[in-house]
């Protein structure tokens, strides 16, 4: 068909495309975005001029501690890269900006004092001498009714020795692992042994059974996440409880959809078919006689009426466990998903021991656990949050220096004493830290040699360093040092000889060198070294800093731990499952580059706030929920529960059960280096922990606003 195109055709093209220039928000927001950038100059890194190089460490975002080679220009990093074989899977978003963090708004520039009040917070710059001062005196006045705490972030580092070693000399003195970490559910498996340290060893399983660990989403390893989705040679079996349709779910063989907050009686139902299935050879006769007892009214129809599992469901992942073994059952207990509770992970932990696959491969492992960096002195207690009694810490140390991990300040809330003061040193005032009263910065991830000990899912001790590639861009304290100026002003006596993190840490890896024991990994070419092949400690160091990765080798199976499960009551779980069943039930799903972090990199907050990936408060319904509701998808809601109420945005996905709201916090005004009037904590603020120190998921109304 021919097209005549007159002139006037053109004038009036012409002068419609001018119009709808000045029209189009696209070139207002260009100029926008130039003027905004131009007013940061002093947030820009400038590569200077100079050869191009590539460095490998060791990525310390999260516990991952993925191998990295850094691309330099003139020594600046920048870009980043995952090390090791093509099958380990990729840098996440937050590893892929980890060099941009050190010129993150939020970081901490001077020592400050938070002064919190209705209209938010406002810093004020301080001496360290007046932090020092604070602190002393509630030492000063610690006893059993007013205890000194320090809140781990990063448990396991040789700097976690140093804190007990200084607690211990303090009264009612204790360190208390991040209750936001993951893997927390195998202090159940301690628990119930008394003594040890455990690990996983997904990498060996045949089968998975999975209470809500984001396996799919970025959980553990990324090896383990490659080997889940597919990778070369598929041979892992999974069976996925949550009440989404999550990644993982999707990516499972099996999904039990139980409601939240049921998990307790799934997984005592699942232990009542393992005994019927000829399970149990992981226990003594006398606690599988406790155990039989304690499950035998939680049979497959009495289970199915309280989570909503299907009894046939439940019979045929009891059989999948027992027949594809080596079989591993493991608990999502993190920031990303929330805590179930101490009752509730000893009664899934259990199940390992009746599979018989404790201190098995493939199954959960008895392990090594990591010399400490000197011998001498005795150690503070470490014990759970939720082992701590209430209104009892007068003083609490925060040491997010390695990284923060976010949590409901309600759960710690309820430990602090009146007029608790609370000291926090970290790179940024965002997260946790801008809970404290006192602040003091530390150095950021690149800035200065960060330590990766043994994480939760690794079948053998293990331990990676960071190595510092950008010159630190602020006066930062070292969390190290911090403890021997406590010491110092409180006037304790530490006789071993250090003085900083990195002495710590030197002194653990010449003692790993003495031993002769484990061997060191290049990620770059997969080279491996035997430990007793290096001449010295500074061999094994100067490997260490290179990417190297040492691990230990396997412990041979210990005997069997028995099963104390006595703590469980099932009458109140029955109770407690059946008033859950009627009520609307927000639960946390919190993506890993949300909660492995306090700061986000301030270019990918761009992304974020422009595409509405990661909205700071947004929740999830089924469609059949928001009409129940009367409420629309995209409209302004209300999320109110016994802790808290706050307004969301609405979205509905038929992935998220009826009856549930999928509670999905992004980064905060702050993590993104957004400056707002007010303290902005988040989603995070509507849960609170119950004694058990649960806190994944909380009875919750949707109202509109």
């Amino acid at each position: 068909m021919k097209i005549d195109v007159t002139r006037r055709d053109l004038l009036k093209f012409a002068g419609g495309a001018a119009a709808g220039v000045m029209l189009t928000p696209a070139p207002w927001k260009a100029i926008d975005d130039l003027a905004i950038w131009t007013q940061n100059w002093s947030w820009i890194p400038v590569p200077p001029k100079g050869p191009v190089t590539k460095r490998a460490t060791v990525c310390s975002l999260c516990p991952a501690g993925c191998p990295v080679e850094a691309r330099c220009v003139g020594g600046l990093p920048v870009s980043l890269r995952r090390l090791g074989a093509a099958d380990a899977g990729a840098l996440c978003t937050l590893g892929l900006t980890g060099h941009h963090l050190a010129y993150h708004p939020a970081r901490l520039t001077a020592p400050a004092r938070i002064l919190h009040g209705s209209e938010g917070s406002r810093r004020v710059p301080v001496p360290l001498d007046t932090v020092m001062g604070a602190i002393v005196r509630e030492i000063g006045a610690a006893g059993v009714d007013r205890r000194v705490a320090v809140l781990d972030m990063r448990p396991g580092r040789s700097v976690s020795w140093a804190w007990r070693r200084l607690l211990d000399s303090i009264p009612g003195g204790v360190l208390i692992p991040s209750p936001a970490r993951e893997g927390s559910s195998l202090n159940a498996l301690e628990a119930m042994k008394g003594s040890g340290s455990y690990g996983i060893d997904p990498g060996n399983a045949r089968t998975i059974l999975s209470f809500g660990a984001p396996l799919a989403e970025g959980w553990g390893a990324p090896e383990s996440t490659y080997r889940l989705l597919g990778g070369a040679q598929r041979d892992l079996r999974l069976i996925q409880v949550e009440p989404l349709l999550s990644r993982t779910a999707q990516a499972a063989d099996l999904w039990l959809p139980a409601r939240p907050g049921t998990e307790t009686a799934l997984a005592l139902g699942l232990g009542h078919l393992l005994l019927r299935g000829q399970a149990g050879a992981g226990a003594g006769a006398a606690d599988l006689e406790a155990y039989s007892a304690l499950t035998e009214r939680f049979t497959p129809e009495a289970v199915a009426a309280l989570t909503g599992v299907p009894a046939a469901l439940l019979v045929h992942a009891a059989r999948k466990l027992i027949e594809n073994g080596p079989s591993l059952v493991i608990a999502g207990d993190d920031a990303g998903t929330g805590r179930l509770g101490r009752v509730c992970e000893t009664a899934i932990m259990g199940l390992n021991l009746l599979l018989g696959d404790a201190g098995r491969s493939g199954g959960v492992v008895a392990r090594a656990a990591l010399p400490a960096p000197f011998e001498t002195g005795s150690l503070a207690p470490e014990v759970e949050l939720d082992r701590i009694d209430d209104r009892s810490i007068g003083l609490l140390l925060i040491d997010a220096s390695e990284g923060d991990l976010p949590m409901p300040w309600r759960v710690m809330q309820r430990k602090l004493a009146e007029k608790a003061v609370i000291v926090a040193i970290s790179p940024y005032l965002a997260g946790t830290t801008e809970r404290a009263d006192y602040v003091i910065p530390s150095a950021a991830y690149l800035e200065t040699i960060h330590e990766m000990p043994t994480p939760f899912d690794s079948p053998v001790a293990s331990i990676r360093l960071s190595a510092p590639l950008i010159e630190p861009r602020v006066a930062a304290v070292d969390a190290g040092e911090f403890v021997r100026r406590i010491a110092a002003a409180a006037q304790i006596d530490l006789p071993e000889e250090w003085e900083s993190s990195e002495w710590l840490m030197k002194a653990r890896v010449s003692r790993i060198h003495e031993s002769g024991v484990g061997n060191v990994t290049t990620p770059a070419d997969g080279a491996v070294q035997n430990v007793s092949e290096l001449s010295s400690a500074d061999g094994l160091w100067d490997a260490l800093l290179a990417g190297g990765h040492w691990q230990s080798e396997r412990e041979e199976p210990a005997a069997s731990p028995y099963l104390l499960l006595g703590g469980i009551a099932e009458s109140r779980w029955l109770a407690a499952t059946s008033d859950r069943a009627a009520q609307l039930t927000a639960v946390f799903h919190v993506p890993r580059d949300v909660s492995a972090s306090a700061a986000v990199s301030p270019v990918v907050t761009k992304i974020y706030q422009e595409s509405g990936l990661r909205e700071a408060e947004r929740v999830a319904v089924n469609p059949v929920t928001a009409q129940a509701l009367g409420l629309k998808r995209g409209s302004r809601a209300k999320l109110v529960t016994a802790a808290a109420e706050m307004g969301v945005s609405l979205v509905t996905d038929d992935a998220v059960m009826p009856g549930v709201i999928d509670v999905q916090p992004g980064p905060t005004a702050t993590a993104l280096g957004v400056k707002r009037k007010g303290e902005q904590h988040g989603l995070f603020d509507l849960f609170a922990a119950d004694e058990e120190g649960a806190w994944r998921s909380m009875n919750a109304t949707l109202v509109e606003v």
